[in-house]
């Protein structure tokens, strides 16, 4: 029996996710000039033909992977860091998830990490104007944040673009040291409530 339109669909979401899953890993471990087509099909465990059925080359692929990120991280930040919950608590559930990420995810993180630095190479000429495009779109919903615990008193008052700075430095350095595989899994929960207690200890008012 021949299939459904929707099963045909289901089938090429479920290709698609297999073929960017594997692009990824392939990615972290070769770089965007180390990877193939063929590299990827492997990891996917899929025939090299059906990855040049979707994407006719791998800049093509990366396009698809890295613009798929970054409007997910994009539309993470704007709902969480939007919601209605009282700020300081916001923001330290939001640092909490990065965290998390860190400790669960590793290779996610990397793998945002190197978008940035790989951008020009998967968009050249329209590179400057995305990346414009996500710093905006990720940075200004966490100034807003800032802003709004500095008028509210709970932030120490200062312009909020030093305490961002000051914030993401701090972060970075603590996604850093569980991204090394520093933490044990026992001592997590501990570990990130403590860095979160430092990092907000500098910033309250």
């Amino acid at each position: 029996m021949p299939r459904t339109t929707e099963q045909n669909e289901k089938i090429r979401t479920e290709r698609i996710e297999q073929i960017l899953a594997a692009a990824i890993e392939v990615y972290l471990e070769k770089g965007i000039r180390g990877t193939e087509m063929g590299d990827i099909a492997k990891k996917a465990g899929v025939a090299r033909g059906l990855v040049y059925y979707y994407y006719k080359n791998k800049i093509e692929l990366f396009r698809e992977l890295f613009s798929r990120y970054m409007s997910t991280a994009e539309e993470f930040i704007k709902i969480r860091l939007s919601s209605d919950e009282e700020i300081v608590n916001k923001l330290k559930n939001y640092t909490r998830f990065y965290l998390k990420m860190a400790e669960t995810r590793p290779d996610l993180v990397r793998f945002y990490r190197n978008i940035e630095s790989d951008l020009k190479l998967v968009f050249v000429d329209d590179s400057e104007k995305i990346m414009n495009d996500y710093t905006k779109n990720t940075h200004e919903p966490l100034f807003n944040a800032f802003k709004q615990a500095i008028d509210e008193g709970k932030f120490k008052s200062t312009d909020p673009k030093i305490l961002v700075t000051i914030y993401f430095g701090a972060l970075t350095g603590a996604i850093d040291v569980f991204t090394k595989g520093n933490i044990l899994p026992e001592e997590s929960d501990q570990t990130i409530n403590l860095i979160i207690e430092i990092i907000f200890e500098g910033l309250l008012n």
